[in-house]
């Protein structure tokens, strides 16, 4: 059958179309291949409706095609690797996060060290075993003094530092405006930022899928904000086949069609469970009010604020800054209860029976604070009065019981307090110490290991995710020279076809 004579025209410009095309979607690959979140971009292609129908006729016996048509372009993605990545993408991010609190922890307690807790109990007990032996001199019982205060001095500066740590990590109750400055309302933020700009891209895409286009790099800009989103909570996406997702977290949805239903906010504990002394802040949702860190129900699994939640928690399993401070509050409780004891039973000096105790618990002293350990002090009538130190035993076998200024039983007493076992620590006080600060070492190394092997799996899934959805290009150079080449020949085509049309025109004439 004899073909229109425009006909070779319209189907060489079809071809040229259609390479021209490719390779603009090549370029954009190419461009983009440093681009975080980017996914290939591929052009599929079709052949046109053929000229004629098959039929029955001897006019026309065959279909004659008409060149290349774009179906669509499409982006390469795996929406379980998707998932994937995600789901390790959490889980790193609440190990980094809680590796990094304990990290400050350690330093915090500073151990070992010639400054720490540690040595200051060292120094205090062997200024009490030197008293032991030279009760009667001035300089001795200054030097204990002296050693009780820088005691009590470290432990409370551990206890505030501590205590700063955790109302940085999730607010204090004393500093009310705390909450909406602390580590976890910023990461809060974060999350609702990231979800409104998720539910706009969500109703931009449907509308452009409505129209018939396929709106990648739209698509491309919300999976990148999901992989974000995903390293801050844990969050459970539903797909679509009209372009829209719905987004929950612990188990409350907070983006449903192309609408935010819902967002986070954190606030102050003032309930009676959890503690507020365990869990200070609440994280929970703005419209259904629903609390995702109380214990009950579905809760944050995962995620920079889930290690913020931890570390900024009571959890008994897990060392933390408010547990190190009922550590060093039992050890001081524990250590200060037994020297007050002593001294109220002996004989000071000047052979008074029950001086006055040598610690007194002061509520002035860092105000609002719940523990004794912000509150204990060295009794300053004795730091007045040195002579008041009952390093001296109440003696029986002494007619008046006090046996003379050379007598130090009292104050030995005193020193060897520290290799005694006492019920409330489960041990002597070195060992509960040191086993707080094992713990803490225990707790940082498995974390630090958990860290490195989680960040390796998620390099291997990315791996696998680049594989489907990266840019390779060496690839996108052979695709480029392979349509280059489809260009250069269907030009040389519609030039061929020109001359024939330019002959025949030429020989009519």
């Amino acid at each position: 059958m004899i073909t229109p004579g425009f006909f070779n025209y319209f189907n060489a410009h079809r071809g040229l179309m259609a390479a021209q095309n490719a390779m603009s979607v090549i370029n954009q690959n190419i461009s983009n291949v440093n681009t975080p979140g980017y996914s290939r971009q591929r052009i599929d292609l079709s052949m046109a409706d053929a000229y004629n129908k098959p039929n029955l006729s001897q006019i026309s016996r065959g279909q004659i095609g008409q060149g290349p048509v774009v179906q669509q372009i499409t982006r390469s993605r795996d929406q379980f690797l998707d998932a994937q990545y995600r789901l390790s993408n959490g889980k790193l991010g609440m190990n980094n996060m809680t590796q990094s609190a304990l990290q400050q922890l350690q330093g915090i307690i500073n151990e070992p060290s010639n400054s720490g807790i540690n040595t200051a109990m060292q120094n205090f007990f062997d200024s009490a075993q030197a008293m032991s032996l030279h009760p009667e001199t001035a300089a001795t019982r200054a030097s204990f003094l002296q050693q009780a205060v820088d005691l009590t001095n470290i432990f409370q500066q551990q206890a505030l530092q501590l205590s700063d740590l955790r109302k940085n990590l999730v607010g204090d109750p004393l500093v009310p405006a705390s909450f909406a400055t602390s580590q976890l309302a910023i990461n809060v933020n974060d999350v609702n930022q990231k979800l409104a700009t998720i539910a706009n891209l969500n109703q931009n895409i449907v509308s452009v899928k409505a129209s018939g286009a396929q709106p990648n790099d739209l698509l491309d800009q919300r999976d990148k904000l999901l992989d974000d989103l995903s390293k801050l909570v844990d969050i459970q996406v539903t797909n679509y086949d009209s372009g829209q997702i719905d987004i929950s977290i612990g188990g409350e949805t907070m983006i449903r069609s192309v609408n935010q239903v819902d967002s986070l906010q954190v606030v102050q504990n003032l309930g009676a469970a959890p503690l507020p002394d365990d869990v200070p802040a609440l994280v929970q949702t703005v419209n259904g009010g629903a609390v995702l860190n109380d214990g009950a129900g579905t809760e944050i699994s995962s995620g920079i604020i889930k290690g913020i939640i931890d570390m900024g928690g009571n959890d008994p399993t897990l060392t933390t800054a408010r547990g190190m401070i009922g550590k060093l509050d039992t050890l001081l409780d524990t250590i200060v209860t037994q020297l007050n004891t002593l001294q109220t039973g002996g004989r000071d000096q000047n052979g008074n029976l029950g001086p006055a105790a040598l610690f007194i618990n002061d509520p002035t002293l860092n105000p609002g604070q719940a523990l004794n350990i912000f509150h204990w002090t060295v009794n300053s009538a004795i730091i007045a009065d040195p002579t008041q130190v009952a390093a001296a035993i109440d003696d029986a076998t002494s007619g008046t019981g006090f046996a003379g200024v050379g007598d130090g039983r009292n104050a030995l007493q005193m020193a060897q307090i520290k290799a005694q076992n006492f019920g409330a620590l489960g041990t002597n006080v070195t060992d509960y110490f040191n086993g707080a600060i094992s713990k803490l070492g225990i707790d940082t190394q498995s974390y630090q290991n958990s860290t490195t092997a989680q960040n390796n799996q998620l390099q291997s899934i990315d791996a696998n995710r680049q594989s489907v959805s990266g840019v390779n290009v060496d690839e996108e150079t052979i695709d480029l020279m392979r349509y280059q080449r489809a260009f250069e020949a269907t030009s040389k085509t519609m030039k061929a076809f020109d001359e024939v049309m330019q002959t025949i025109i030429n020989m009519v004439n």
